[in-house]
This record gives C-alpha cells, structure tokens and sequence, in this order.
C-alpha cells in the first residue's frame, strides 16, 4: 500500500475522530449548584430584668448560646430568658424543644432542679396563665449522667422571634457548673 492511499483513508479518519471529540465534549459538559443549608431555627439564652404581666422582660447584656449564671447555689432560684428565632420562610409546627441539662461532674437527675417554670408568651391563652411548671409532670427523662425535658412546640410563625421567660429553681445539690442546651427536633 502506497503512502497517498494510507493518507487519504487516515486522514477521513482522524477527521472523524476529531469532530467525535469536539462534540462529545460539548455534550458532556455538566453544570454545578452549590446550596448551604443552616439550621430553620436558633435558640439562645439571657439573664433577664422583671418580668411584666404579659411575660415580656429585657435581656441583660447579650443573647447568647452558651449563659453562665454566676451566684446560683442548691435551693436558689434563677430567671432567665429563652430566645427562639424561627429563621426559615415557613411555620415550624408540631416538634419538639429537646432541652438537655447536664453538670461538670456528670451527676445529674431530675430531682436536681425542684421547679423549671416557663411562660409561653407566643400564645395569647398561655400569656393569660403565666408560667407552667415543666419540672415534676413527666417531661423529664434520666438519661444517667443528664436529663432530658421534652417541651411540645405547636407552632413557630415563619421568620418570627419568641422570647420565653424561665424559672429555675435547683433541688439540695452538690456544688457544680450545670450546662442547659437546646435543640429542635421532629419526635421524641
């Protein structure tokens, strides 16, 4: 076989192979999103002021999502705000305010606090009846070294912020650093 001749049917295909490319390329290209994703909701705590009426009070200092309270002894009672922001564009109902306490020497149980009492000021029948008792009527779970208080949250307007006032009183304990933390959660 002569060198033109390999050529001419080489050539033909290289073209070919070549055009093949170049499209299969241009098919193939591939678009990207990338979408970050934060939590629907935040939940901070405060030291508060008097609570009015209506359960309304005024924070002292910041809002903050992890609050030390200073001069709390067994048997003392502490006030504190609860913030929740609903950051998401929709209404979050029926979950659950999964709210954890645990101490720096991992001895914790429900006896611990005598009286956790929290005013629902989201809800204009609830404002009317003040605080409800949370400690002693079953919603606290010993999980061994913390508890556990499961607080039913019917709904939470799309973009909105709820400010809670909370009484908390601490049984006869030992002298320790207790940590409250709280999460958002589809069922318990």
């Amino acid at each position: 076989m002569n060198k033109k001749r390999m050529l001419l049917i080489f050539l033909p295909l290289l073209a070919v192979v070549l055009v093949s490319a170049a499209l299969v390329n241009y098919l193939s290209n591939t678009a990207t999103a990338t979408v970050n994703v934060e939590s629907p909701m935040t939940i901070e705590f405060a030291e508060i002021g008097t609570v009015n009426t209506e359960g309304r009070f005024t924070a002292i200092g910041e809002w903050t999502t992890d609050l030390t309270l200073d001069g709390t002894t067994g048997l003392s009672t502490s006030e504190l705000g609860v913030k929740v922001v609903n950051n998401a564009d929709i209404a979050i109902e029926d979950k659950w305010l999964q709210l954890k306490v645990s101490n720096d020497i991992n001895d914790v149980s429900c006896d611990d606090i005598n009286s956790l009492m929290f005013w629902d000021t989201a809800t204009p029948i609830q404002i009317i009846k003040g605080y409800q008792q949370l400690a002693g009527v079953g919603l606290c779970v010993d999980e061994g070294d913390y508890v556990i208080y499961n607080i039913d949250i019917n709904s939470l307007g799309a973009g909105q912020t709820f400010e809670y006032p909370v009484k908390l009183t601490f049984g006869l304990v030992a002298p320790a650093t207790y940590t409250f933390s709280a999460e958002m959660l589809d069922t318990v």
